[in-house]
């Protein structure tokens, strides 16, 4: 999505950035061998970005970060280690159409389908972010007693397929088809509190993908013994109107007395499958908000970004922003 429209099929979506003075940007891009990813590797795509900046040894504003799922949460933690703060980050999962890892990303050296690209920006104007999830927790809570990485297999030591079924039946008064289809379970992910406002909780989000013979199920984000987790529900007008109120909040951040000039908005993928035609009203709702404001949007397998309370976080269905600003 641009501020030109909604784009489906074979296109490409490019947004330019024109700055001057102090500003500085780099970027780069690594490789991983395997499904392990390490610190050093991490630091050597940042090392790359930095010295194309010509800014070695300092610390950005702000950084845009792409990969390939399955890493999001180590590359979150990698990255506030080698720049020893969280600075603000937006940041999205490559996606595919039909989960069948056919993702990569790209920077103007090369491209991979199992990696991490990062832009490092050094803009001569502030700039303003937002992290938010567009969904409700329901009163079905339970603590996580058995899970690995991406694969949550028990809640309150029952099958974790079990209790989820009967969450969405308790809540829906539905039946859960077999597998999970990926459309029908995006209206009820899983939340763990990612901090509090005002003494009201705030969620970060994991997307069910698919189960195991086991009674597991498994997820777009990493999961730990211990979490607590809530089944969330998703009102289609709330998912609707979430994205112009992300770019509201950053905007209301920012510094009255500058002029926003473009914007990156990164919406989930299956949250724009749920809405299915309805995305078309998210466009036109962004778009009264933005007016005739360059923005991109894409819709990604993971979204990262910075919470209010200052940490970077890594999320499902979530809605990440960043506003750019000029005198």
């Amino acid at each position: 999505m641009t501020e030109r429209g909604v784009h489906f099929g074979r296109v490409i979506g490019i947004i330019a950035i024109y700055d001057s003075g102090l500003s500085a940007y780099g970027s780069g891009l690594v490789t991983f061998s395997g499904d392990k990813v390490s610190s050093k590797m991490v630091r050597k795509a940042v090392d790359v970005a930095l010295k194309k900046a010509g800014r070695e040894g300092e610390v950005p504003s702000f950084a845009i970060v792409h990969s390939t799922p399955g890493f999001e949460e180590t590359l979150i933690r990698s990255i506030d280690d080698v720049f020893q703060t969280p600075i603000p980050i937006v940041g999205a999962s490559a996606a595919d159409n039909g989960i069948k890892r056919q993702w990569s990303i790209f920077n103007e050296d090369k491209s991979t389908n199992n990696g991490f690209a990062i832009q490092l920006l050094f803009p001569s104007k502030s700039l303003a972010s937002g992290f938010s999830a567009g969904y409700s927790p329901t009163s079905l809570t339970g603590i996580v007693t058995k899970a690995s990485e991406r694969e949550l297999l028990e809640i309150d030591s029952k099958p974790a397929q079990d209790v989820y079924r009967e969450w969405i039946c308790e809540q829906a008064g539905t039946t859960v088809p077999e597998h999970l289809k990926f459309e029908f379970v995006t209206q009820f992910p899983l939340g763990r509190i990612a901090g509090t406002l005002y003494g009201q909780p705030y969620y970060k989000l994991s997307h069910p993908v698919d189960v195991n013979p086991d009674g597991g199920i498994h997820l777009f984000t990493n999961i730990e013994v211990g979490d607590q987790v809530t089944l969330m529900s998703g009102d289609k007008r709330e998912l609707m109107t979430r994205p112009a109120r992300v770019i509201k909040e950053a905007k209301r951040q920012s510094n009255s007395s500058v002029e926003m000039s473009g914007a990156v908005c990164i919406i989930c993928a299956g949250a724009m499958k749920y809405l299915g035609d309805d995305i078309n009203e998210v466009y036109q709702i962004i778009k009264q908000e933005m007016g005739d404001t360059p923005f991109i949007c894409p819709f990604t397998f993971g979204e990262q970004g910075r919470f209010i309370n200052g940490e970077n976080g890594h999320g499902n269905l979530m809605i990440s922003s960043v506003t750019f600003y000029s005198s």
